[in-house]
C-alpha cells in the first residue's frame, strides 16, 4: 500500500509499504479521509520531539471497516468509523473507572505505532466509533480536535452563565469554543491573527482580541468590569498566554490547559494561591467526549466543517504541509484523501 514516511524535519516520502492486516481484537481500516494537526506540523517544522522519525503519522482520521480480527467487536466490516486514537489498555484501574484519557500504558496512532496518512491502517477496535449517515469522511476527521475540546469544557466544568475565555483560535482553540457555547454566557477568544479570529466570530465567539495591538489581560478586565472570566481554556501552549490565562480569571476561576508546545513556564504562584485559582491539565478524550464530538458534528454540521479550508491527495501531502506551515492566515484544517 502506499503511506506518507516522515523522515524528519520537513522529509515526507510517498512510499510502497506493506499493508497490515488485523489482529485479535483489531479492525483495519481503509482511510478516506485524515486530517494534518498542529501537533504533526511542530514536528515538521522542528518545533517537537515527541515523534521519531521514520514514522506514518496521522491521527485525525475516518475511513471504512475493510477487516475485524478474532475476538469481539463493536464494529462490523463495511462501517463508516472515526477513530480515537488515544489507545487505551482497557484493563488498568484508570480505564475501568473510565479515565482512559490517563491510562498509564496509553498509546497514540501515528505517535508510537503507523498512523493514517497512508491507504490502511491497523487499530484496536474498541476506539472506533460509528459515524453519523449525514456526516461525511472529511467532516468526521474533525471528531479528534472536538473530542479534546469536548474533554476541555468537561474538566472545567463550563456552567450556565460562565464568561469563557480562549486563548488561540486555531482548530484546537476554535473546537473549545463549539464545546463551551452550549452554557456559556459569553466567549472571548484571543489570536495574533485576524483572520483566526474572523473564524471565532463565524463560529459564535462575543468578542474577539487581537493580541498584537491590545494588551489581552487588560481587554478582558475590561470587557467584564473587573471581574475576569469564570473560565479560561489556554489553547496555545506557551509561556505567556498561560501566564495570560492565569491573570484573567476571576477568584477561584478555573485555568484549563491545552495547549502543549513549551515544557515549562513561569507562573505567578502567588496569584494562584491567594485567588484560589485551579489550574487543571486537560489531554485526550475520555469515550463520552469521543461521543459527545460525533454529536456536536452531526448537530451543528454546517458550522462545524467551515474548519476545514483544503484537501490534498496523498501523493501531495508535502504540499499539504508547506500550506499549512506557509499559509497560517488562511488554512485551518488541512484534510489529506489517500
Amino acid at each position: 500500500m502506499m503511506a506518507a514516511v516522515w523522515h524528519g524535519g520537513k522529509d515526507i516520502r510517498i512510499e510502497d509499504v506493506p499493508k497490515p492486516r488485523a489482529g485479535r481484537g483489531e479492525a483495519l481500516i481503509r482511510v478516506k479521509a485524515v486530517g494534518i494537526c498542529g501537533s504533526e506540523l511542530h514536528a515538521y517544522e522542528g518545533l517537537s520531539k515527541r515523534r521519531v522519525p521514520p514514522l506514518v503519522m496521522g491521527h485525525e482520521f475516518a475511513g471504512v471497516v475493510e477487516e475485524i480480527g478474532e475476538g469481539p467487536a463493536r464494529i462490523a466490516i463495511g462501517d463508516r468509523v472515526a477513530v480515537n486514537p488515544l489507545v487505551h489498555c482497557a484493563v488498568c484501574g484508570q480505564c475501568l473507572s473510565g479515565r482512559i484519557d490517563i491510562c498509564p500504558a496509553r498509546r497514540h496512532v501515528g505517535v508510537d505505532f503507523p498512523g493514517a496518512f497512508a491507504e490502511y491502517v491497523q487499530v484496536p477496535s474498541r476506539v472506533c466509533y460509528e459515524i453519523p449517515d449525514s456526516v461525511s469522511f472529511q467532516d468526521a476527521t474533525l471528531a479528534e480536535p472536538l473530542s479534546i475540546a469536548t474533554h476541555a469544557a468537561s474538566v472545567a466544568n463550563v456552567r450556565d452563565g460562565d464568561a469563557v475565555l480562549i486563548l488561540g483560535s486555531g482548530v484546537v482553540g476554535l473546537s473549545c469554543l463549539i464545546a463551551a457555547r452550549e452554557k456559556a454566557r459569553m466567549i472571548l477568544v484571543t489570536d495574533l491573527v485576524d483572520s483566526r479570529l474572523n473564524f471565532a466570530g463565524l463560529l459564535g465567539a462575543d468578542t474577539v482580541i487581537n493580541a498584537s495591538t491590545v494588551d489581552p489581560v487588560s481587554e478582558v478586565q475590561r470587557i467584564t468590569s473587573g471581574k475576569g472570566v469564570d473560565v479560561a481554556i489556554e489553547a496555545v501552549g506557551l509561556e505567556k498566554t498561560v501566564s495570560q490565562a492565569i491573570s484573567s480569571v476571576n477568584d477561584a476561576g478555573r485555568v484549563i490547559l491545552v495547549g502543549m508546545l513549551d515544557e515549562t513556564a513561569v507562573v505567578n504562584i502567588l496569584r494562584i494561591t491567594l485567588k484560589q485559582i485551579h489550574v487543571i491539565g486537560s489531554y485526550g478524550r475520555t469515550e463520552p467526549d469521543f461521543v459527545r464530538a460525533l454529536t456536536l458534528l452531526e448537530t451543528g454540521l454546517s458550522t462545524v466543517r467551515r474548519l476545514i479550508t483544503h484537501t490534498f491527495p496523498l501523493e501531495h501531502i508535502s504540499q499539504a504541509f508547506e500550506t499549512m506551515s506557509k499559509e497560517k492566515q488562511s488554512a485551518m484544517k488541512i484534510v489529506v484523501l489517500p
